[in-house]
């Protein structure tokens, strides 16, 4: 059963999951980019996912019609879950050294797409609404749980990015704990509010909205996508609403109607200028406790997967990036989306 442990130094936490563990040999062919077959889909075909809706779905997700429904998206258990909602939530430590928390928490898997082909560059913007939709469900769903702090929503795209499946799939991990990149976040957030009473995300969307020729990637009337200005790596983007909001669990039509055309585009862009690379996406909320925060806005981080982290990076904290984010931002800005 898995286990949330906590550091005594650095006082982060790390999720071990045994469970999910493979034989040593099977990391060596972690950088070779094998498409799942049709035929071997566990999301085509013949199997669970063309059982009736309600036999097996968390939820059902997206779905068109009634007598027989066609479903546009569906969310399942991960087969192999870091995280399990049926543990107890329990906290010990050994010897008063190593504390760590039973791996109580959630795992999901959200299928994207009945197409096993589909992208979120070739994904119609009706599909991208749906994805978006069950997104926001999910934070509704985990938040009626009293023991979870925190949901991450993610989508691993490509092998190089850690997916191993190539049908279009995102995830869900609910946990007990405010993850250490959100609590860092939160920490430097909140604090910048208290000195200039504002957001300050709200203040660099400002600030990049009115200097466009820079770093601005996409805009419409809602949200808008940039490359940081503190980049990690080449052509990373952000994508964030205009107005201020801690949780896009209550996201209007509109907002949704803008984002799916910002993720269309930007994914389009970015298909089309760097060859459909390998990428990282998360969703980035306030805590399920706290979610009308006012000084923390949600935000959606892309991370295409062009260089690798190495000695520097991983011993410093420290990324080196070799693109500057007004170069990639301008070659992004200037690349067709006619896909």
């Amino acid at each position: 059963m898995s286990e949330i442990r906590r550091d005594p130094i650095s006082k982060s936490w790390i999720i071990l999951a045994t469970e999910r563990a493979k034989r040593s040999s099977d990391f060596m062919e972690i950088q070779r980019e094998e498409k799942t077959a049709k035929s071997k889909c566990p999301f085509c075909g013949k199997g669970e996912m063309t059982e009736p809706l309600d036999s097996f779905a968390v939820w059902p997700g997206e779905r068109v019609g009634e007598e027989k429904p066609i479903w546009k998206t569906r969310v399942l258990p991960n087969k192999f879950p870091a995280l399990y909602p049926s543990v107890e939530l329990v906290q010990d430590s050994e010897k008063g050294l190593y504390h760590f928390l039973s791996g109580t928490g959630g795992h999901e898997v959200i299928v994207d797409s009945p197409a096993h082909d589909e992208t979120f560059a070739t994904m119609s913007l009706d599909q991208l609404r749906a994805i978006i939709n069950t997104y926001a469900h999910r934070y509704k769903f985990w938040k009626l749980d009293p023991r979870i702090a925190y949901v991450l929503v993610f989508r691993n795209y490509k092998r190089a990015a850690g997916a191993s499946l190539s049908h279009p799939h995102s995830q869900v991990i609910a946990t007990p704990i405010i993850p250490p990149r959100i609590s860092e976040e939160m920490d430097q957030v909140k604090d910048y509010y208290e000195q200039n009473d504002s957001c300050v995300f709200c203040d660099i969307l400002k600030l990049e909205m009115e200097d466009k020729a820079k770093r601005k990637v996409f805009e419409n009337d809602t949200m808008f996508a940039f490359c940081p200005f503190a980049s990690r790596i080449p052509f990373e983007i952000c994508i964030a609403p205009k107005e201020h909001e801690g949780s896009m669990k209550n996201l209007p039509k509109n907002q949704v109607q803008d984002l799916a055309e910002t993720l269309s585009a930007v994914f389009k862009k970015l298909a089309k200028l760097l060859n459909d690379p390998a990428y990282n996406f998360s969703i980035h909320v306030a805590p399920l406790k706290t979610p009308d925060l006012v000084y923390y806005h949600w935000h959606i981080e892309i991370l295409p997967r062009l260089t690798i982290a190495a000695g520097f990076e991983w011993g410093s904290g420290i990324y080196i990036n070799v693109v500057s984010p007004e170069k990639a931002a301008k070659e992004l800005r200037e690349t067709d989306e006619a896909f």
